[in-house]
């Protein structure tokens, strides 16, 4: 894969992410909610949870992850997102 096949992909509900091997590069997760709640997020694989986060109530995390990213082999899927909406920067 070569670092010019990028592809942002929203998501707001838990289920497949993407159908083949990928790597997660960067992510921006919108808390979705002004009171109290925290949102969160939850990506897996064959293999299980690659990668998990929060964001706080009303507010917005960007996260760049440096070099190549979080692998995930198979397959991503989005266990949980709670009180959040996703946009997922992966490789194509």
């Amino acid at each position: 894969m070569s670092k010019g096949d990028v592809k942002a992909i929203q998501i707001t509900a838990a289920g497949s992410v993407f159908g083949g091997r990928t790597r997660l590069r960067g992510l921006i997760l919108t808390n979705t909610t002004t009171t109290t709640d925290t949102g969160s997020i939850v990506l897996q694989d064959e293999e299980g949870t690659q990668f998990t986060t929060e964001v706080l109530p009303a507010d917005v995390l960007t996260l760049n992850i440096p070099e190549d990213g979080i692998l995930f082999k198979g397959f991503m899927t989005c266990n949980s997102i709670t009180s959040a909406k996703a946009t997922l920067l992966i490789d194509k």
